[in-house]
């Protein structure tokens, strides 16, 4: 329950945390884009005053200079040919538009403020965008009004500068000039990637915090389980021989058993059975915890390796009264390896142990050796209940137990796959396993050669 709640806290933590970072990032494009806006607004208006004071000109002199031509030219030669409203809207329309198209054609303010603001060390990265709200035409008759419009407060990408109202011979004129950011968002993306870059790394940082703190929690607690079926197994597994030796010492006592030499016998023999199956676990512990220490070494010597696991394999049949089929092919042809005979023969022993373990019929077991790429490769296959897929990367843990429900069909304390991998290790090589359920298991060990006898 505390683990369920810890999870949930943690995890709506890191939505709040996730949503107020989203919320920074927000209010760092904002603040960015509102600081560029008035940095380009202030610049532009400096520069217009700058050319004022300089030039006593706008930059729209000859822009002014067209269009009263253009409008003496409908005064004089297209006003007469008007006969109706429509014809006037019309016409209004064509001039407008024609007025429009000299003023961004003949204007010189743009290229003026692009220079004056990529001298003050900012990019120049924006086009001219110019309102007309009120223009009209003096005609003989008086004024002709073509177009009067309300000023409306612009777009966000566009910065205002400045209103221009001039009077010439033929026309007046009244006109907005602003600057438009096409690319306002890549201005803004560039001055405020670092802070972007930083508010990302740590919600990143946080987040892999997050991820690698509950992976360690889980893996101990994985481990704690692990320990825990441990401890619950050696107890077992110590009881059941010490039990049954303290049953069969007490048997021995007894009158009607002392008078009966095969019966004598028959419980001496348990209590070697259950003795040698004592030391086996007990020695197996201790040399798992040898394996721990940085002080351990192997005594390694120079073995043929088909006549090594040929012993190893006969001394097992012999030790298990033929409790199993095990068909050998070696085809190393005097392969040697440089190896420690106790810790080898114990780890060939464990995979032949598991097999029988392992198999709900009669075992039929293939050991095979071969020479890939300078390495011996010792392959044991086995006809068992084979491992599920989801415990194939765990097998050679320490502890870890195939689960089969809520019980072990077999006994054992998990250590003997983790000797395994171990050993290999030890000896410069390496060891795998595939397996399909239900069709047996294939480990293989691969172990460095020395050289050929």
């Amino acid at each position: 329950m505390k683990r369920h709640l810890l999870l949930v806290v943690s995890l709506a933590a890191l939505v709040l945390f996730f949503a107020v970072q989203l919320y920074m990032i927000r209010s760092v494009w904002q603040q960015k884009e509102e600081i560029l806006l008035m940095r380009y607004r202030n610049l532009s208006r400096e520069g217009l005053s700058v050319l004022l004071s300089r030039k006593k000109a706008n930059g729209f002199e000859k822009a002014m200079e067209v269009t009263d031509k253009l409008a003496e030219f409908l005064v004089k030669e297209e006003l007469s040919k008007l006969s109706d409203a429509s014809d006037t809207l019309a016409l209004n329309r064509m001039y407008l538009k024609k007025i429009n198209a000299v003023l961004y054609k003949n204007e010189m303010l743009t290229s003026f403020l692009a220079s004056y603001i990529e001298n003050a060390g900012y990019h120049k990265d924006f086009k001219s965008f110019i309102a007309i709200s009120n223009l009209e035409l003096f005609t003989p008759e008086g004024r002709l009004q073509v177009t009067d419009t309300v000023w409306s407060a612009p777009p966000k990408n566009l910065v205002f500068v400045n209103t221009f109202r001039e009077e010439h011979n033929n026309f007046l004129i009244e006109y907005h000039y602003l600057i438009d950011l096409t690319h306002k968002n890549r201005l803004v993306l560039r001055e405020a990637l670092l802070s972007f870059v930083l508010i990302i790394s740590s919600t990143l940082i946080v987040f892999l915090v997050f991820w690698l703190t509950w992976s360690n929690l889980m893996e101990e607690r994985r481990l704690s389980g692990l320990k825990s079926d441990f401890i619950n197994n050696m107890t077992h597994e110590l009881k059941t021989p010490l039990s049954t030796i303290t049953v069969a010492g007490k048997t021995l006592k007894k009158e009607q058993i002392l008078a009966d030499p095969e019966k004598v016998l028959e419980t001496a023999d348990m209590i070697g059975k259950q003795s040698v199956h004592l030391n086996q676990m007990i020695n197996t512990i201790l040399e798992v915890s040898l394996l721990e220490r940085t002080e351990f070494h192997l005594d390694r010597h120079p073995l043929a390796a088909d006549e090594l696991i040929h012993e190893i394999v006969s001394s097992f049949l012999t030790s298990c009264d033929w409790c199993a089929v095990i068909e050998e092919d070696y085809r190393t042809e005097g392969a040697v390896i440089h190896a420690d005979t106790v810790h080898f023969t114990t780890m060939i022993s464990n995979l032949l142990t598991n097999a029988v373990k392992y198999c709900d019929g009669d075992p039929v077991i293939k050991v095979m050796t071969t020479v890939e790429c300078g390495n011996l490769e010792i392959t044991i296959s086995d006809n068992g209940i084979g491992i599920a897929r989801e415990h194939l990367n765990h097998i050679f843990e320490k502890f870890y137990r195939v689960p089969h429900g809520n019980i072990h069909k077999t006994k054992g304390l998990g250590l003997g796959l983790y000797y395994v991998r171990r050993i290999a290790m030890a000896h410069g090589g390496d060891v795998s396993a595939s397996s399909k359920p239900g069709r047996g298991t294939t480990f293989r060990i691969r172990l460095p050669l020395k050289t050929n006898i």
